[in-house]
């Protein structure tokens, strides 16, 4: 701006009348349309960059809650989890006695003789039905059928066999000419099975 002069009260000033012209702009100003669009496209602009920083801002305020909430709950779940495993483990290693469980001894000698007894009386059996179908005694004791676990057939003729029956602890031997009953008679009793020849 340029400085005026300094005049009296009743004074004027010859070059006043240049001064205001001075003061007016020699452009013109901008057509009023001109001047809304800029307006309306900055204003536009500088919503759309609010509502997009306020929706980044609510964004991550969510995520941090959720990771707050996360956070807050993971202490139980690490304490609860812990203590399962830690549980498990010790059950697992030192059960408790209440919780252990003794295994069964082996059977008694009579239970285990009787048994043994009964299982060659079965063998015995396949043998007779093979002697009768065909007339002869098997040459091997897997002709007459599946064989038993622990039993051991040896042919002594046509009609004469004799079976090993063995256990872990026992061992027995059958010989077709003794009575088949009187071989079975503890293995008979035990399932209340009466044995004819």
């Amino acid at each position: 701006m340029k400085a005026f002069p300094r005049v009296g009260p009743g004074e004027r000033d010859a070059d006043s009348s240049n001064l205001m012209s001075d003061l007016i702009d020699p452009t013109p100003p901008p057509e009023p349309s001109e001047v809304e669009v800029s307006q309306a496209s900055e204003r536009d602009s500088a919503l759309a960059a609010v509502l997009r920083h306020q929706t980044e801002k609510a964004e991550v305020e969510e995520h941090a809650r959720k990771v707050r909430v996360r956070r807050q709950g993971l202490g139980l779940r690490h304490i609860a989890l812990s203590l399962a495993v830690a549980t498990s483990i010790w059950i697992w290693i030192w059960p408790p006695g209440v919780l252990r469980i003794d295994p069964p001894g082996p059977p008694a000698m009579w239970q285990e003789e009787s048994a043994l007894r009964l299982v060659m009386y079965f063998q015995a059996q396949k043998i007779e039905q093979y002697r009768i179908d065909t007339g002869r005694v098997p040459l091997a004791l897997d002709d007459a059928g599946p064989v038993f676990r622990g039993m051991e057939y040896v042919r002594l003729t046509n009609r004469d066999y004799r079976i090993l029956g063995r256990t872990g602890r026992v061992t027995l031997s059958y010989s077709s000419v003794e009575p088949l009953d009187a071989f079975v008679r503890t293995g008979a009793n035990m399932l209340d099975l009466v044995a004819f020849n």
